[in-house]
């Protein structure tokens, strides 16, 4: 295998915000700045192309992105798109992004003569249809020259399926965030109040990621207690109607989108994550960069990313457990302290944005090694 340059095609149908997103503008960023080619195939809704979040953090890299604007269904339209995009490109690699580009932009990447690379962020297993598609995903890691996964669960969920060669545990990394806003300018522009403790919970508003388990954390500790939620997504009205039931409106702060949510984290005195299902989360990374203590519930790979003392962890579901982590963490300022230093060392110690880097640097050159020998 060359030790030269690749020409990297990246594909995904991002969302707004989210860890995905987050990835993916690191990982382009990081391999352009180590000289190798780099392009970003966006699959956008119409519209988005013109003020979407992701594309302007790449092209504010140096990165060029390749916007295909097609209607939400549009499946063989994309796949001929980006077809098209890898050949003219004449990438080496296609590394998809997420089960749409996994599924659909795959088979593009194999059927060009191209190595495919994937990453498994996570599983969603909610509906009937998420079921559906994860084992779509499934299938397609079963094809990819080789696949990335983000957790240790996530591997041990391909065994399962008896997919272990050609699997490489590479667990997310962060570049540590620029221009983070001091607690009170963040509280600020998020209206949240000055003079009280805010839980913060940052993520897209759908089942899997529970802000319902937060509000009822939030309802469970004193109301002195504010909580805020940063992010939107289908049950966003659905949780302002929880919030009412449960009489916690006054103190529930919902912020919508918001570009860039990490530079905001400042503004908590706890970072919550509530999440169902999870693979190494992002949020939690920024949380541990920017020095906000963290309770979670331990899904996933939560539970390996840290070290004893650096977090308040708990089982998955147990609310009342989350509510009294919170009230611990808000009420006893020195323990959050000491955690978020412990867990910022953490970070420096096991999250090196370059050793990640050079991991995914490697996975690309296994999978050509492994395409030549289909």
């Amino acid at each position: 295998m060359s030790s030269g340059p690749l020409r990297v095609l990246q594909v995904a149908a991002p969302a707004r915000m989210g860890g995905l997103e987050t990835v993916l503008e690191q990982l382009s960023a990081a391999l352009h700045l180590r000289g190798h080619q780099v392009k970003v195939a966006l699959v956008l809704t119409p519209g988005d192309e013109h003020d979407h979040p992701l594309v302007a953090a790449l092209r504010a890299s140096n990165v060029e992105v390749l916007s295909v604007v097609l209607g939400s269904r549009a499946y063989l339209a994309e796949r001929a798109a980006i077809g098209r995009i890898a050949r003219e490109f004449r990438a080496d690699v296609v590394h998809t992004h997420g089960y749409r580009s996994d599924i659909v932009h795959g088979f593009s990447a194999r059927s060009s003569g191209m190595a495919h690379v994937l990453t498994l962020h996570g599983f969603v297993s909610g509906s009937l249809r998420d079921r559906f598609y994860e084992r779509m995903q499934i299938g397609a890691a079963r094809r990819a020259d080789a696949v990335v996964a983000v957790s240790g669960p996530i591997v041990d969920r391909l065994a399962r399926y008896n997919i272990r060669e050609r699997v490489h545990l590479v667990r997310n990394a962060i570049a540590l965030p620029s221009n983070i806003l001091s607690r009170d300018e963040a509280r600020t522009l998020l209206r949240l109040p000055s003079d009280v403790p805010v839980v913060g919970w940052v993520g897209r508003l759908s089942h899997e990621k529970g802000a319902d388990q937060f509000i009822e954390a939030l309802v469970l500790a004193p109301p002195a207690i504010h909580g805020a939620i940063i992010g939107d997504g289908p049950e966003r009205a659905a949780l302002e109607a929880l919030a009412k039931v449960h009489g916690a409106q006054e103190r529930l702060h919902f912020g919508g989108s918001i570009d860039r949510a990490s530079r905001f984290l400042r503004a908590f005195d706890v970072l919550a994550l509530t999440s169902r299902t999870e693979g190494t989360p992002m949020t939690l990374l920024e949380a541990m960069a920017v020095g906000t203590p963290i309770a979670a519930f331990a899904v996933g790979g939560v539970a390996s990313m840290f070290e004893g003392g650096d977090v308040q962890l708990c089982n998955a579901g147990d609310v009342r457990a989350l509510s009294a982590a919170i009230v611990r963490l808000t009420m006893h300022g020195a323990t959050g302290m000491a955690q978020a230093e412990a867990a910022g060392a953490t970070l420096a110690r096991s999250y090196s944005l370059e050793a990640w880097i050079a991991k995914h640097e490697q996975v690309y050159r296994s999978a050509l090694a492994a395409k030549g020998q289909r």
